[in-house]
């Protein structure tokens, strides 16, 4: 596996991840922030009640729990969208976008590096 991508992406990834805001996130938490990423990404944001959804990461207990780590973390934020004030949408913060295009440049150097 000498030239695995995958497996020196997360070599990168875990030498990468103590200089971030995500260093103290759990393994849970961090599936969330992608889940919510990949909303963001797709232009179709996650509500608040379909990230407590999330029932194959963690009970609704656990979910808002770990919500609130991202919230207080800075990752990610809860918005309105247009008149809707009822409905309150995750959002990913400058600091959420910044580790994501941290990883994204990682990935890109792990490419690189492989020819």
């Amino acid at each position: 596996m000498k030239n695995n991508y995958y497996i020196n992406f997360l070599n990168f990834v875990k030498a990468l991840e103590p200089s971030v805001e995500t260093d103290q996130l759990d393994v849970t938490s961090k599936l969330i922030l992608d889940e919510i990423a990949i909303g963001v990404a797709k232009e179709k944001p996650m509500t608040v009640s379909e990230v407590m959804g999330l029932k194959g990461l963690g009970s609704p207990a656990t979910l808002h729990r770990k919500l609130t780590i991202l919230l207080d973390a800075k990752l990610v934020q809860a918005v309105f969208l247009g008149n809707n004030r009822r409905t309150k949408y995750m959002a990913l913060t400058i600091e959420g976008e910044m580790y994501f295009n941290r990883l994204s440049q990682a990935m890109q150097s792990v490419q690189i590096s492989n020819g």
